[in-house]
């Protein structure tokens, strides 16, 4: 069963151009959908200004949670295309992974627009964190896989560090464990995680 499932992943021989192309429309339409959450304030009365600045301190942490989910994505958008970029073929296995981590990414808005509505609830901030571990899991598969499984890289291509492929999840894993106690440093996990990766990805280039 092993060999089979291993036979089956392998094979093939792909264009990554049409593959990359469908990959571009999704992190568009995810990107899109994050915004669909920030409705404008409903306001009556006497003091429209008042309620109106007040409608938007209420929105704050909806902003916040847009922002940072753009980053993320933004983040695995050019992580994505430089490693297809990369690809000198692409496998079934290429195509099965992607796939798996295209549907972990458009789940990305649910969990972004749940813990912008309760950003002190444990609930919601310790499912943001899953989301973003399976999401983070779900690349640094593909990715290994790419580099140590299919070997569909050039020999040349210098190989991903393990720092780059573990910091992420290891640290939605904590910050999972945090939010039991404590959401606000769960959060603030969550705000570090994405410039981490940033700077992981400039000593990758």
């Amino acid at each position: 069963m092993k060999k089979l499932f291993k036979g089956v992943m392998r094979s093939g021989n792909f264009s990554t151009n049409r593959l990359d192309a469908f990959s571009d429309g999704v992190f568009a339409i995810v990107i899109t959908l994050l915004v669909l959450e920030l409705h404008v304030p409903v306001v009556k009365g006497p003091y429209i200004s008042e309620e109106l600045i007040q409608g938007l301190v209420d929105l704050l942490p909806k902003f916040i949670s847009f922002v940072v989910s753009f980053v993320y994505i933004s983040i695995y958008w050019v992580n994505h295309h430089q490693l297809f970029h990369m690809l000198k073929r692409a496998d079934r296995g290429v195509f099965w992974l992607n796939s798996l981590f295209l549907m972990c990414l458009t789940f990305i808005p649910f969990p972004t627009a749940f813990i912008g509505s309760y950003p002190s609830e444990p609930v919601a901030v310790i499912f943001y964190g899953v989301a973003m571990l399976a999401t983070a899991v779900s690349f640094v598969v593909m990715k290994s896989y790419i580099f140590y499984v299919g070997r569909l890289v050039d020999p040349n291509e210098s190989k991903p560090s393990r720092f780059y492929l573990l910091v992420g999840p290891l640290l939605y894993v904590l910050a999972v464990f945090l939010a039991t106690v404590n959401t606000q440093f769960a959060i603030a996990i969550y705000l570090l995680v994405p410039v981490l990766y940033f700077f992981a990805g400039r000593l990758e280039d």
